[in-house]
């Protein structure tokens, strides 16, 4: 019998067999048209949300992971970089409850919080938040992400952003690690099938 690796293929029973599952939708946005135009998020694939500083990327990603908690039982990560993991709890209990709770005026109790925070998540071990040091190198952020996919079944990372993982490190060996960072964990989602979504900023 002829040899190949097992990462090739080459007749048409391999064919039909990746060949099987027909499309499917992936978990609606929090945007209806914006569900039309990408058919959802779907697992094994990467997103990009790119925009200039301050006009809420990380807002945009507070709603798709309180989306994503709402829509699927699945296990989730979160790598919110730039804010502490209170901020991220206190954000997805501020969009079901409609209110900034962060604030000290917003009427909103820490025990509502905690409880909706509770109901949201549904059950322990399903939603993971990293807490990054500035001593974690980029190696460090591909091993977490590793972890979440292949340790926890994340089956959803929101990655909010990997600029911050190398900044600091000169603008040269910025961009070639950031590329470096960026194309490994491209390859990751689509070898361990999860669904990566990552912002950026435009420069």
């Amino acid at each position: 019998k002829k040899y190949l690796p097992e990462n090739i293929i080459a007749t048409f029973d391999d064919f039909d067999k990746e060949l099987q599952e027909e499309p499917t939708w992936g978990v609606p946005y929090p945007f209806e048209k914006l569900t039309k135009m990408t058919y959802g998020i779907r697992k094994g694939e990467v997103v990009l949300i790119t925009a200039q500083e301050k006009v809420g990327k990380t807002e945009f990603m507070h709603f798709l992971l309180h989306n994503l908690l709402k829509e699927t039982k699945d296990a989730i990560g979160g790598l919110f970089i730039e804010e502490p993991r209170k901020r991220t709890l206190q954000a997805i209990a501020g969009i079901e409850l409609g209110r900034p709770v962060h604030l000290p005026d917003s009427g909103i109790t820490q025990d509502q919080v905690r409880k909706t925070v509770r109901d949201i998540v549904g059950v322990d071990n399903r939603l993971h938040l990293y807490s990054h040091t500035r001593s974690d190198d980029p190696e460090t952020i591909l091993d977490t992400l590793r972890f979440l996919a292949a340790g926890c079944s994340c089956k959803y990372v929101l990655f909010d952003h990997p600029g911050m993982a190398v900044f600091g490190l000169g603008s040269d060996n910025e961009r070639i690690i950031l590329d470096a960072l960026s194309t490994k964990s491209s390859m990751m989602a689509r070898e361990l099938g999860f669904a990566l979504i990552i912002v950026s900023h435009v420069n």
